[in-house]
């Protein structure tokens, strides 16, 4: 059994010499958007959380009144956040 010839031997790793494949930034822009989105999300309802018993307290609200209050708030974020990606969307392309 012959050896092959050390120039016609195919290299381990493809060549660097030609084009490089072009990365699809509309979903790296979009999965990131999508992160800063949820991370925001979530500090939003960590804060309400928190802030319930003193709104219950200062507003004299019942226990429905507040969860109907925070809930319009976690809907009004998801609106903001939405209209924020959008509109980062809409510059970025």
């Amino acid at each position: 059994m012959a050896h092959a010839a050390a120039d016609t031997v195919a290299p381990l790793l493809p060549s660097s010499t030609g084009p490089r494949p072009r990365r699809n930034m509309f979903r790296f822009v979009c999965a990131s958007l999508a992160s800063m989105a949820t991370i925001l999300m979530s500090y939003n309802l960590s804060r309400m959380s928190g802030a319930e018993q003193f709104i219950r307290e200062d507003l004299g609200l019942s226990d429905a009144q507040t969860e109907v209050l925070v809930g319009c708030s976690n809907v009004l974020t998801i609106a903001l956040s939405s209209a924020f990606l959008v509109h980062i969307a809409l510059l970025s392309f």
